[in-house]
């Protein structure tokens, strides 16, 4: 069987950059000859601890991360009560070199990142204190039209990763009932200028940053296959009409790839629909650009960020429409394997859009996991204790 030169020539490039990075192989750093502790077969570590706003109270759906150098080790959820636990082996341990020291690294939508040194294997109570933080909006405005895209690269290697990025995650998300306990927040920006944030019940807060709300996010799979019929008929959007103080006005309705419908990015459809092309090979993975092959219907065009070992970590994008045009958009983060590569559901999501011309609306969503069940309906999620007085 003859294989042709282009494809070879591809994958070799993709064995390269994947040897450089270390992680298309699975290279990993070489252990320290330094280690203090020796690690055997019996050891299991654990970081537990608490993760708290600037007033002490508890901060629900934050991710925590231990990175043991520059490696993620193990992640977990903060619960209502703000307590975590992450739990890692000896195994991976001593592929790193039995360290003795790591990071614990907390991150949410809203709020600064923080960091904080543990010792191994014990390292105790760990306490992360998030300062509020304005809510990003990357990509909101767009002026001037987009790059005319006409086609794949030459070599096809960014088709080729996506290609491998799409494999590797699992299949037939479109075939099970999905749901996730949610967060979300809601602000409302006027024009340029900066407006307090507005959580769903309406209350505002400095800082820019509001009181989430707490719920549940889910989808039976006719919804999500009705969704990707739409796009094959339609578009990315279909027009409405909605209703205000002022009136009736004509408006868009968008595909929610923000939530529920994040695993298109990596469906058979979404690779017949578009190009893709690279923007830069990096030594945690690359970046590479997507742009509908079809522009005479609402379309998107946009970004997917891949690892090293080829799983999509997040995805931007802009919808491109007729009049009235609303600047919308979003991008979603999926979260890191712990083991298996996980499905294209997301862990943090934002979406937006300009409204009248005159106000742009924005939505941030974090999800704490996703269900998956066979069957026709969307899985039962029972309601938390406390679930709406312990979000943050």
């Amino acid at each position: 069987m003859l294989v042709p030169i282009r494809l070879l020539l591809s994958l070799s490039v993709l064995i390269t950059l994947g040897l450089i990075t270390g992680g298309w192989l699975g290279v990993g750093a070489a252990p320290s000859p330094h280690a203090t502790h020796a690690w055997t077969g019996e050891d299991r570590g654990e970081v537990r601890g608490s993760v708290v706003d600037e007033v002490g109270e508890p901060v629900l759906g934050v991710r925590v991360e231990l990175v043991i150098r520059e490696r993620l080790v193990g992640s977990a959820t903060t619960e209502a009560d703000g307590r975590f636990q992450i739990l890692f082996s000896a195994d991976v341990l001593r592929a790193l070199g039995s360290p003795t020291s790591g990071e614990v690294r907390a991150q949410r939508l809203g709020y600064h990142a923080a960091v904080q040194s543990v010792e191994l294997p014990d390292p105790g109570e760990v306490l992360l204190v998030l300062r509020p933080a304005p809510l990003p909006l990357p990509g909101m405005r767009v002026d001037g039209g987009p790059t005319r895209c006409e086609g794949d690269d030459a070599d096809g290697l960014a088709r080729l990763l996506w290609e491998a990025a799409a494999s590797r995650h699992p299949g037939g998300v479109d075939t099970l009932g999905i749901a996730s306990y949610m967060s979300s927040l809601t602000d409302t920006v006027d024009g340029e200028a900066r407006a307090p944030v507005r959580s769903p019940d309406g209350a505002t807060a400095e800082e820019g940053v509001g009181r989430p709300e707490a719920g549940q996010r889910g989808s039976a799979p006719i919804l999500r296959l009705g969704w990707g019929r739409r796009i094959d008929r339609q578009g990315y959007a279909f027009p409405v009409r909605r209703t205000d103080r002022e009136g009736s006005y004509a408006s868009w309705s968008y595909a929610p790839l923000e939530s529920d419908l994040a695993s298109h990015f990596g469906a058979p459809q979404f690779g017949e629909m578009h190009y893709f092309q690279m923007i830069s090979a990096r030594e945690d993975g690359w970046l590479v650009r997507f742009c509908a092959q079809d522009r005479d219907r609402p379309h998107i065009d946009g970004r997917i960020e891949l690892t090293a070992d080829t799983l999509i970590r997040r995805a931007d994008w802009s919808f491109r429409t007729d009049p009235p045009v609303e600047n919308a958009g979003g991008w979603a983060l999926f979260p890191a394997p712990e083991g298996s590569p996980p499905p294209l559901l997301p862990l943090e999501s934002m979406a937006w859009r300009t409204l009248r011309e005159t106000t742009t609306i924005r939505r941030a969503q974090w999800f704490d996991g996703w269900i998956l069940a066979p069957g026709d309906s969307v899985p039962f999620l029972p309601r938390r204790a406390k679930e709406a007085e312990g979000s943050r």
